[in-house]
């Protein structure tokens, strides 16, 4: 999967579009390949989440 973006700001369309690639995987019968797809997601997340640094330096 590409990495995706991080962005600045209240919205976070990384995060969101990584929240629905979770949602579809859940819809996926569990599976050792879903769990491993489930963690690669999961830090996906949290980068996506973490604030980039013009946005640490504004804070």
């Amino acid at each position: 999967m590409p990495s995706l973006p991080r962005l600045c700001g209240p919205v976070c369309p990384a995060r969101e579009e990584v929240n629905a690639r979770i949602r579809l995987l859940m819809e996926q019968p569990p599976n050792r390949e879903r769990a491993a797809a489930y963690e690669q997601l999961l830090r996906q997340w949290a980068e996506a989440c973490a604030p980039c640094q013009p946005c640490a330096l504004a804070a």
